[in-house]
């Protein structure tokens, strides 16, 4: 298969090379720290442990893939490609959390319809969708274009 074209990183002075996003891993990985630096906590913002364990059940529901893109991490299409089975779950969440360390491309258990719109919905199965981070941003930037 052949991979996408390479261009530079959208950060004033930096200019790496870039295979998807604007911004390569390392000033992604400096972007989200300035942003994070000014959000409350995710416990804060409604992400406990019930959360947490509703996330992992979501992507076993989606197949560890994305619902808008059909991303999924690597470990998942190889075990498919060679008939293997399912991938050890530790595995999985190893590699999304190396991926998201590292800028790359990962999976959110995300609320379709965001908490702070409809509160009830927070605990809700039916309410999470398995999205890549690129296919997340998409979704949030909408809402709150729409807001």
């Amino acid at each position: 298969m052949p991979s996408l074209p390479k261009h530079a990183c959208s950060t004033p002075g930096c200019g790496k090379p870039v295979t998807y996003g604007s911004r390569c891993s390392t000033c992604q990985r400096s972007h989200h720290q300035r942003i994070d630096a000014r959000r409350e906590s995710p416990y804060r913002r409604g992400y406990d442990k019930q959360h947490l364990r509703l996330r992992i059940i979501c992507f076993q529901r989606d197949g560890w893939t994305c619902v808008d893109c059909g991303w999924q991490p690597d470990i998942v299409r190889d075990f498919k490609l060679y008939d293997l089975g399912d991938p050890p779950l530790d595995a999985i969440l190893e590699e999304l959390r190396q991926r998201n360390r590292q800028g790359e491309k990962h999976l959110h258990g995300e609320h379709d319809v965001p908490i702070e719109r409809q509160p009830d919905l927070k605990h809700d199965i039916d309410n999470y969708k398995t999205r890549c981070n690129e296919c997340h941003s998409k979704k949030t930037l909408r809402e709150l274009m729409h807001q």
